[in-house]
């Protein structure tokens, strides 16, 4: 991942320096610090992606392809686990637990294991083509101004 953008600022420079030197005098273990010296800074914000979706996307098709028989299939609905989808997408499971995490993947409450949470391909297939459109319209989109329709 790279570095985020980070700006910084002397506190000094702020209308609320005093106010955060009061705060942090509070605090005996800083008595021996330089107050004059205290920098704010902030990170630039990442928008998160999923880098080679269209791999992920051909992964899934080509398992699905081939293995269909040996994707089990309880009362009508796929048991796919968090382990079999990441080996299925041929990612790793911190990166499918990043993709949960960040939504491009949501799992579904099984109706036929309690407490379980399943990973139908054929629904995290739809859910990663979702993802995949939504960067296309993202890059495409633009508007017109009635001086370009002329």
């Amino acid at each position: 991942m790279p570095r985020r953008k980070q700006y910084k600022i002397l506190a000094r420079q702020t209308a609320v320096y005093e106010a955060i030197v009061s705060e942090l005098q509070k605090n005996p273990e800083l008595a021996d610090y330089d107050m004059e010296s205290i920098e704010i800074s902030v990170k630039k914000k990442i928008t998160p992606r999923i880098r080679d979706i269209d791999k992920a996307i051909d992964n899934l098709e080509r398992y699905i392809l081939v293995n269909k028989e040996f994707i089990q299939i309880v009362n009508g609905e796929a048991i796919v686990s968090k382990k079999d989808i990441a080996k299925m997408l041929k990612i790793s499971r911190p990166t499918l637990d990043k993709w949960i995490r960040d939504g491009f993947i949501t799992p579904v409450k099984s109706n036929v294991l309690s407490n379980a949470e399943v990973f139908p391909p054929d629904l995290i297939l739809k859910q990663l083509q979702n993802q995949k459109n939504k960067k296309i319209k993202k890059v495409f989109s633009f508007t017109l101004s009635p001086v370009d329709i002329v």
